[in-house]
């Protein structure tokens, strides 16, 4: 089963504060420094998200987070934050895998 995922161009001022209240705190501090060009979030299983941010990071020189919220245990999301280029370049890694 595919993930689903959105992709975010130019995340507005609330945007990047909602994401950024799902990072953990020790993640958060790194992720305020990365380049918010653009915003792929990717929700999946825990093991399908894990796979995902390893083809995500390797594709492209993007900064990663787990988000963390309310779902259940077993549906995790993702935040791959970079420019649009980097991000763009990120969906087509995992398009390419056949993750999403």
């Amino acid at each position: 089963m595919a993930m689903k995922y959105e992709f975010i161009k130019a995340p507005s001022k609330s945007a990047k504060a909602m994401i950024m209240r799902r990072m953990p705190k020790t993640e958060g501090i790194d992720m305020a420094q990365a380049n918010w060009g653009a915003v792929l979030l990717v929700q999946g299983m825990v093991v399908e998200i894990m796979a995902a941010a390893d083809i995500g990071v390797k594709a492209a020189d993007v900064a990663v987070c787990e988000l963390v919220g309310n779902c259940p245990q077993h549906v995790n999301s993702l935040a791959f934050v970079g420019t649009q280029s980097q991000v763009s370049q990120v969906l087509s890694a995992l398009k390419n895998a056949g993750k999403i």
